[in-house]
C-alpha cells in the first residue's frame, strides 16, 4: 500500500489523497468494474512502459519464378472437328496479341461445339497456372470468332443505317437551300434533276416534304434502336440499366496526377499494428491452444462448387476472362486444382494472378472531379477469384468455430443485417415498455477496408491457427497485390496495396471480418451490456465494420467506446467522428449530453437524420418517416421504369427488381399498417393504367399471378 501511494505521490504531487483513500478507490473500480479489462492494461503500459517483447514470425517470401506441372494430355485420336480447334487454337497462342474484353455470348453456346472444344484442350499441354489462363482467354476467343462474333476492342461503331439517313438527309437540305434561292430568283446553279418535271414551287414542296419524312424516319429508327439496346442490355446486364436511371454514368474523368496521389497516400502507406498491446499479449495466450486448421487440398470438386456460385458475366480483371469460360471449359479443371495446390505449395504465386483493375465512379456530380468523390470497384483476375473463393471457404469451415455470432456480415444462415436491425429493434421496444436506461453508441471506422494493416491480417491467421501453407500464401500474396486505376476506360495509374485489404474476391470480407473477431470477445469480458426481459444480454452487434454499442448506464458506454478506440487504435484504425454518435435513454426517453470526449475529437450525440444500415436511429426507429420515405422513393422509381422503352416482360421484372426491393428491405424491419400498403397498391396500379401498362378493365387479380398462370 505504501508503496503505491509513494508512486502516486511522485506523479501527482498536487494530490490531497491518503494513503487508504488511495486503496479505497483502486478497490472501488475492481469491484465496480468502473473500467474495462483493455483501458486498465492501457493505463499499466502508460505507467511501467513497454512489456517484454512479443516475436512473431515473419513470412518471407519465395523470390524462385514459379514452378510449373505439366498436364497429361490425351493418347486418344482427335475427331476432325478438334483437331482443327488444337490447331487455331494453338496458331492464336503463339501470335501473343494483347487481350481484349471478349464480347458476351447473347445465345447458348453449341454443345457439339463445346464437346469439340474440350476434346482439343485435353490435348493441349500446359505447364503454368498463366499458360492455363491464356489457354482460356484463346479458347474463348476462337469460339467467339467461330460463331461470328466480331471484335472491335471497345470500339463504338457508328451504325451504317444511321449514316446512310444523315447523309440523304443531308442532300435534301441542299436541295431546300437550292430551291428556296430559285424561288427568289438568286439560284446560279441548275435546279437537281429530280426536280426538273415540276415547277419550283412545287419541287420546293416536294423536297420539304421528304425532308420532314427523312427526319421522322430518323427519329423512328434512333428510338426504336434505342429500345432495342436497352432491353437487350437489360437482359444481360439489369444494374447497367439501373445505374443510368440513378445517374450513375456521369463520364468526368478525374485528374490523373490529383487521383494517383490520392490512392497512392491510402494504399501505399505501409503501417503496423501495436504487437506489443496488453490485451494482444493476453489474447496470444488464450489462442496458443487453439485446434490447427486442417492441412489444405483444392479437388477438382471444390473448383466446380465454387465456380458455379460466380456469376457468368460480372466484369473481368486484367485476364479479360469471364467466369462463363470456366464454367463450359471442364477438360482444364483437372489440370487447374493440380496448378494451385502447387502454387500453395510452392507458398506464392505470379505477380500477375493477383492484378487488378479498379474503376472509378464518380459519386455526385455537384461535387465535382475531386479525387475523394470517386468509389473504386475492383475487378480481379477470374482466376484468382476462383483460387481465392475456395480457400475462403476452407478458412470459412475452421473460423465457423472461433467467428463472433454477433458478426453478420458474413457466414451462412443469417439475414445480415437486418437480423442486426431485428435485433436492434427488440432491444428499443424492451427499452421503451419496461421505462429502462439505455445508452446505444455507433461506431464507424474511417476508410476501414483501406486502412486494416497487413501485419494485422497476417497476426490474426496465425491467433486462430489457421494452416501454415495458406498462412504463407497469403502473407505472400499481400505482397504482390497491385491494381491499375481506370476511369471512363482510360487507365491512370498503377498503384500497389501495402496496407488495407485487396477488394474484390470472396477472401476479402473474411480477412476483414477476422481482423475485427478479436474486439468482440474483449468487449464480451468487459460483462457490459443491455439485459433485456427474457435476462439475455446485449453488448454489440457488427455487420462489417459497422459496431453498435449498448449498455445500461452513460460510464459503461463511455468505458466501451473506449475500449473500441484502444482496440482501434492498436490495430492501426481510425474512428470516422463525422459518423460516430450517441444516445443516452433514461427510463424510456432520450436526453441529451455532452458526446463523449476522445483523444481525436469528441463523439456527439445522435442527430435526427443519423441512420443505422439504413434505418433512421433517433428516439428509437422513426418508422413513420422511414415508411414515408420508402415509399416516395419506391413510386418515383416505378415511374421511372414505366416511362422507360422496356417492353411489358422487362418494365415487370424491372418493377419488381428495381423499385419493390425500396419497400421490402425496411418492411421486414419496421411495422407497415395494411391501410398504407394498400393505398400504394393503388397507386401502383393508376401509374401502370396511366402508362399504358394496364388496362382499367382488366382483372386486377392478374396483376399479383406469375406468368405461368396467366398474369
Amino acid at each position: 500500500m505504501q508503496r503505491m501511494w509513494n508512486e502516486w505521490m511522485l506523479r501527482n504531487p498536487e494530490s490531497r489523497l491518503t494513503a487508504k483513500q488511495l486503496v479505497a478507490q483502486c478497490s472501488n473500480i475492481h469491484k465496480r468494474q468502473l473500467l474495462s479489462q483493455l483501458e486498465i492494461e492501457a493505463i499499466q503500459y502508460n505507467a511501467t512502459g513497454e512489456p517484454e517483447q512479443q516475436v512473431i514470425e515473419e513470412v518471407i517470401p519465395h523470390s524462385h519464378p514459379e514452378i510449373g506441372y505439366t498436364a497429361p494430355t490425351t493418347t486418344i485420336p482427335l475427331s476432325e472437328a478438334a483437331t482443327d480447334l488444337k490447331d487455331k487454337i494453338m496458331s492464336t497462342m503463339n501470335t501473343r496479341q494483347p487481350r481484349h474484353q471478349l464480347q458476351r455470348l447473347s445465345d447458348v453456346l453449341p454443345e457439339s461445339l463445346l464437346e469439340s472444344v474440350n476434346e482439343a484442350l485435353r490435348a493441349i499441354p500446359t505447364t503454368t497456372i498463366t499458360e492455363t489462363n491464356e489457354l482460356v482467354y484463346t479458347s474463348a476467343a476462337v469460339i467467339l470468332e467461330m460463331l461470328g462474333y466480331k471484335s472491335n476492342n471497345g470500339r463504338k461503331q457508328y451504325p451504317p443505317w444511321k449514316q446512310r439517313l444523315e447523309a440523304k438527309i443531308k442532300a435534301t437540305r441542299k436541295d431546300v437551300s437550292r430551291l428556296t434561292e430559285a424561288k427568289r430568283g438568286t439560284m446560279r446553279k441548275q435546279v437537281p434533276k429530280r426536280y426538273s418535271q415540276m415547277s419550283i414551287p412545287e419541287a420546293l414542296e416536294t423536297a420539304k416534304q421528304r425532308l420532314l419524312a427523312l427526319s421522322s424516319r430518323l427519329k423512328r429508327y434512333t428510338r426504336d434502336n434505342e429500345a432495342r439496346r436497352i432491353n437487350r442490355l437489360f437482359e444481360t446486364q439489369p444494374a447497367k440499366v439501373y445505374a443510368q436511371w440513378q445517374g450513375q454514368n456521369s463520364r468526368a474523368d478525374p485528374p490523373r496526377l490529383e487521383t494517383e496521389q490520392y490512392w497512392k497516400s491510402i494504399w501505399e502507406k505501409e503501417t503496423a499494428h501495436n504487437t506489443n498491446a496488453q490485451w494482444l499479449v493476453s489474447l496470444r495466450k488464450e489462442h496458443s491452444n487453439l485446434p490447427e486448421h486442417n492441412p489444405v487440398t483444392i479437388t477438382v470438386a471444390d473448383i466446380q462448387e465454387r465456380i458455379s456460385g460466380m456469376k457468368n458475366w460480372t466484369a473481368p480483371g486484367p485476364d479479360m476472362i469471364h467466369a462463363y469460360w470456366l464454367k463450359k471449359l471442364t477438360a482444364l479443371h483437372e489440370r487447374l486444382a493440380a496448378q494451385m495446390n502447387q502454387l500453395l505449395r510452392d507458398g506464392t504465386h505470379p505477380g500477375r494472378l493477383t492484378e487488378g483493375r479498379t474503376i472509378l465512379i464518380q459519386k455526385d456530380p455537384s461535387k465535382g472531379a475531386v479525387p475523394s468523390n470517386y468509389r473504386p470497384i475492383t475487378c480481379l483476375s477470374t482466376t484468382w477469384k476462383l483460387m481465392s473463393g475456395i480457400i475462403a471457404t476452407k478458412i470459412n469451415r475452421h473460423m465457423d468455430q472461433f467467428m463472433s455470432n454477433t458478426q453478420k456480415g458474413i457466414g451462412r444462415d443469417s439475414r445480415g443485417a437486418k437480423h442486426q436491425l431485428l435485433v436492434n429493434r427488440t432491444v428499443a421496444q424492451d427499452c421503451k415498455s419496461r421505462h429502462t436506461n439505455l445508452c446505444t453508441a455507433w461506431i464507424d471506422y474511417k476508410k476501414a477496408y483501406d486502412s486494416m494493416p497487413h501485419t494485422w491480417i497476417t497476426e490474426c491467421l496465425e491467433l486462430y491457427n489457421i494452416n501454415r501453407t495458406l498462412r504463407a500464401f497469403i502473407g505472400n500474396s499481400m505482397k504482390l497485390w497491385k491494381t491499375t486505376l481506370e476511369a471512363n476506360g482510360k487507365p491512370l495509374a498503377q498503384v500497389s496495396i501495402k496496407c488495407g485489404i485487396y477488394q474484390g474476391d470472396a477472401l476479402s470480407p473474411l480477412l476483414f471480418c477476422m481482423g475485427l473477431n478479436p474486439l468482440s470477445q474483449i468487449i464480451n469480458k468487459t460483462g457490459y451490456g443491455y439485459r433485456l426481459r427474457n435476462v439475455a444480454n446485449i453488448s454489440h452487434l457488427l455487420y462489417m465494420d459497422d459496431i453498435k454499442l449498448y449498455a445500461k448506464s452513460e460510464r459503461d458506454i463511455d468505458s466501451l467506446i473506449h475500449t473500441t478506440r484502444i482496440y482501434s487504435t492498436d490495430i492501426g484504425m481510425s474512428f470516422g467522428l463525422e459518423k460516430c454518435s450517441r444516445m443516452v435513454t433514461k427510463r424510456g426517453k432520450v436526453v441529451h449530453t455532452g458526446g463523449v470526449s476522445l483523444p481525436e475529437g469528441t463523439i456527439a450525440d445522435i442527430e435526427d437524420s443519423y441512420k443505422y444500415l439504413g434505418i433512421p436511429q433517433a428516439n428509437g426507429n422513426l418508422e413513420q418517416a422511414t415508411r414515408k420515405a420508402a415509399t416516395a422513393t419506391y413510386l418515383q422509381r416505378v415511374r421511372q421504369v414505366l416511362r422507360s422503352q422496356l417492353n411489358g416482360k422487362n418494365k415487370t421484372r424491372a418493377i419488381n427488381s428495381y423499385a419493390l426491393p425500396v419497400i421490402r428491405y425496411p418492411a421486414g424491419i419496421i411495422r407497415w399498417p395494411k391501410e398504407e400498403i394498400q393505398t400504394t397498391d393503388v397507386k401502383t396500379r393508376k401509374l401502370l393504367t396511366m402508362h399504358g401498362g394496364f388496362h382499367p378493365k382488366s382483372s386486377t387479380l392478374r396483376l399479383y399471378a406469375s406468368r405461368k398462370e396467366g398474369g
